[in-house]
């Protein structure tokens, strides 16, 4: 029973990789500069809001470049990752149909492939950073505490997403339209002072907009994040994957019927 529960697991962890793989090579496979858009696509968006926006929000934002690239490289992240665990069961529901595999890991294995994106776009944002004078100190290790705290995020949205999207098909439209609202929720470019006062509560209710101005203030300010931020938005990660699990655990056997 113990070597079985070995090889299943060794079985796991290969098709875990070969996924991540084939989700990773598949997003540039028709591209002639291949994996040289994860650099390309954040830089010339930075290039092109920098031109826009610099100007207008000069007196606010001190680097507006690097302001600008540590959010967007964590929303695109969240964004994409959730997109494609959204997606995992039905693209892949030819292989459900015809042998077992594991559910979870069509999931998983997309949203690792993105992270891998999101590492490579940060390359981006270190050499941005060194050009515009501000450099990594042994303060910015702590950064990985938000990167940590959102990946833990979006498997537990994605695990429901993946559950959620099997059974209504619309809500792949529905989540297009909620994560454009969430980006311009979240302060990514333009300084959250600009809002009202009196509506400013509201985007502090945004766990997304919290984590990238957790990871602003590592980067960018050398200061340690906000402690009730960090908490309030590792306990709602940790209750979103919690979720997650137990939706996808007992909604998975129902999948292939589904499909």
């Amino acid at each position: 029973m113990f070597k079985e529960m070995i090889k299943r697991n060794t079985s796991e962890h290969f098709l875990l990789k070969q996924l991540i793989k084939k989700n990773f090579t598949a997003k540039y496979k028709d591209s002639i500069l291949g994996i040289l858009w994860s650099f390309i696509n954040p830089l010339l968006t930075m290039l092109l809001l920098t031109a826009i926006f610099s100007t207008i929000f000069s007196g606010n934002i001190a680097n507006y470049p690097v302001y600008f690239l540590a959010g967007r490289c964590l929303f695109d992240f969240f964004s994409a990752g959730t997109k494609i665990a959204m997606n995992s069961i039905k693209g892949n529901s030819g292989i459900l149909k015809r042998i077992f595999v594991p559910r979870y890991i069509f999931a998983f294995g997309g949203i690792c492939s993105e992270f891998i994106n999101f590492i490579i776009s940060l390359i981006i944002l270190v050499a941005v950073m060194y050009l515009t004078g501000l450099h990594l100190t042994l303060m910015s290790v702590l950064a990985i505490i938000p990167m940590i705290i959102l990946f833990v995020m979006v498997v537990g949205i994605g695990l429901i997403l993946s559950i959620v999207c099997t059974y209504f098909r619309d809500i792949e439209y529905l989540y297009n339209i909620f994560t454009i609202l969430l980006m311009y929720a979240s302060a990514i470019f333009y300084p959250a002072e600009i809002i009202p006062e009196a509506l400013r509560q509201y985007l502090y209710l945004n766990p997304v907009y919290l984590l990238i101005d957790q990871f602003r203030d590592i980067i960018m300010y050398n200061t340690l994040p906000n402690i009730m931020s960090v908490i309030n938005t590792s306990l709602f990660a940790l209750i979103v994957l919690v979720a997650g699990v137990i939706i996808f655990t007992k909604y998975q056997r129902k999948i292939t019927l589904e499909l």
